[in-house]
């Protein structure tokens, strides 16, 4: 079993200097079976992990995984973010796993980007829907109705496209699909040891240029 107490006098390889983060803040548990444990040893500004919407949650003793976000005191810059696998490390500095993972998110977001894009390619073929429906429907009226009548079938056609139009483009502006896609990822998708968010050519270098963290 490996137990590693967190904080500024903790017995974590790497330094933590922050100052709203406790001497002994917090304490992750491995056991001996692979179970991880973080508990927070009442710290005066708190335990959060980052949970799998983004959202910023304050425990007290919960169980994580190693590739789970910790956060002592908060969110911003005068807090302290740290993927629980780091405590493993005998290298502060080496961030090898933590941007391995981040890499597996990014491919997995790569696949679900080129199937959204996919998708919405086919549902913008709606836009022609309204120009086809209105060539078909004059024909008709053009050879069916009466030369007398053939203005008026003309004018109810023109209205009948435009509200198709109108409806189409309602329909498709409610597509919420990549917001949540931006929305899902925007936060996964940054360096595991400055948590600044990578670029597509930092991917595909395996590294980020601001602090050299790499794969």
């Amino acid at each position: 079993m490996i137990d590693v107490i967190i904080g500024k006098e903790g017995t974590q390889k790497f330094p933590i200097n922050n100052p709203r983060v406790s001497r002994q803040h917090a304490k992750i548990t491995v056991s001996d079976s692979g179970l991880w444990t973080l508990e927070d040893l009442n710290s005066t500004n708190g335990t959060y992990i980052i949970d799998d919407d983004d959202e910023l949650v304050q425990i007290k003793k919960i169980n994580i995984t190693e590739f789970t976000r910790i956060v002592l005191a908060d969110q911003t810059s005068m807090g302290f973010t740290f993927y629980a696998h780091h405590i493993l490390e005998d290298d502060p500095l080496n961030y090898r796993t933590e941007f391995q993972h981040v890499l597996r998110i990014h491919d997995k977001a790569i696949k679900e980007k080129m199937e959204l894009d996919a998708q919405k390619q086919k549902k913008n073929m709606m836009r022609f829907m309204p120009g086809i429906v209105s060539a078909v429907i004059g024909l008709v009226l053009t050879l069916f109705l009466p030369f007398n009548q053939k203005v008026y079938g003309l004018a109810v056609t023109a209205v009948f496209t435009a509200i198709l139009q109108a409806l189409i483009n309602i329909y498709l502006s409610k597509d919420t699909k990549l917001k949540n896609f931006n929305a899902k990822y925007s936060n996964k998708l940054i360096c595991p040891c400055c948590s600044k968010p990578l670029t597509e050519m930092e991917f595909k270098n395996q590294m980020c240029c601001k602090c050299q963290a790499h794969a």
